[in-house]
């Protein structure tokens, strides 16, 4: 054996590293009808596809129905820029709003910016702190969320606006091509998913997740509507009910402690927010923009919900004089009552239209006659 110190030059075989040496690797091509392999499989790869989309289409999924992502509304966001007309809100303000409605009667495409199961108190005061916007906000108002929290489920959306990054940008945009043209594109499809929401036993002890499945259709521009399975299907409409009935179980204020009902919230809380909200506002308005509320709709248990446990005089009225602003409810017109609300919380893709077209010119009215009101001062 060589020692350390000796010379060991040809102690040890010489090792090929290179891969392509010719002399190390030999590796010939097999013959086979390559064109014909590659033309197979698109075929097989193409009939794959039109197969699994053709399944989710009798699912009632459809194109051009785009996700609902913080891309999305990101998109939405930067446009808020100069006089634009921007909506705000919860789920409420989300579906029951229609832009071609609003469109067609004022001239004016609003942004759509509600955030389901948010409150839009967040997204009021990231608008306010930008000096870019000089525009009109119309801020939707669901009591039990507004009053309750400041953010939200979706409230993660702010962060991504402020930090999205260049690839993220072109990554939406390019995951928008093929939206408009493939239905089986949607969050629900994906196995991940299904296996989320598929009703396994439960264990003992252990309670349902509050997990609403897919409620609408999204088009690019976010003018959502309530999907066809929650009008068409009574199984689907009564599972989406029962989700709220659970919400109710889960997220209900604990009992007072005599067991009794839940304390009312208090009027310091109360007017907290409100003073957090018209400060925000006066933000916007010494700009020159304009704002208004809107309360849109509910039915079956959200009316115990809301009308006991956030009475209209304590709550609605109150912010409205405590922010100076018009609001315009559905309580006081009859011509926006009676509309269908298949799971309670939100409006028909018809009675959306007809809300928005009988919300649109009395909103402009009353944010009109205020205006001339402050100049008559």
């Amino acid at each position: 054996m060589p020692s350390s110190t000796s010379n060991s030059d040809g102690a040890y075989p010489a090792v090929k590293t290179s891969f392509f040496d010719p002399e190390t690797v030999d590796r010939p091509v097999p013959v086979r009808p390559w064109r014909v392999i590659l033309f197979a499989s698109l075929a097989a790869l193409i009939a794959l596809t039109a197969l699994w989309e053709v399944y989710w289409r009798g699912k009632g999924f459809v194109g051009n129905d785009f996700k609902n992502s913080s891309s999305l509304w990101t998109q939405e966001r930067r446009k808020a820029v100069g006089d634009e007309t921007v909506l705000l809100g919860s789920s409420r303000m989300y579906y029951d709003i229609d832009l071609d409605i609003w469109e067609e009667l004022s001239g004016i495409r609003p942004l759509q910016l509600s955030l389901e199961g948010t409150s839009p108190r967040i997204t009021l005061k990231e608008l306010a702190e930008d000096d870019r916007f000089t525009g009109t906000v119309i801020i939707g108002v669901t009591k039990l969320v507004f009053f309750t929290q400041f953010g939200g489920v979706r409230e993660d959306v702010l962060d991504y606006y402020t930090d999205e990054t260049p690839s993220q940008r072109i990554g939406h945009r390019f995951s928008q091509l093929p939206e408009p043209f493939l239905a089986f594109l949607d969050e629900q499809t994906r196995p991940k998913r299904q296996l989320t929401i598929a009703k396994f036993p439960l264990r003992d002890g252990m309670k349902p997740r509050f997990d609403p499945r897919k409620l609408e259709v999204v088009t690019a521009d976010r003018n959502a509507k309530v999907w066809t399975r929650i009008m068409d299907e009574e199984p689907y409409r009564k599972e989406a009910q029962d989700q709220w009935l659970l919400a109710f179980e889960l997220f209900a204020p604990p009992p007072a402690a005599d067991g009794g009902p839940p304390p009312p919230m208090p009027d310091a809380v109360i007017d907290g927010i409100i003073s957090e909200v018209s400060a925000n506002i006066e933000k916007i308005r010494a700009r020159g923009g304009r704002v208004a509320f809107v309360q849109p709709p509910y039915t079956g248990p959200f009316i115990d919900v809301e009308d006991f446990g956030f009475p209209q005089e304590r709550f609605w009225d109150r912010l409205l004089t405590g922010t100076n602003s018009v609001g315009v409810t559905f309580k006081d017109y009859p011509e926006m009552q009676g509309l269908y609300l298949p799971e309670w919380s939100h409006l028909g893709p018809q009675a959306a239209r007809d809300f928005t077209r009988s919300l649109v010119p009395v909103l402009y009215a009353e944010m009109h006659a205020r205006d001339n009101a402050i100049e008559a001062e």
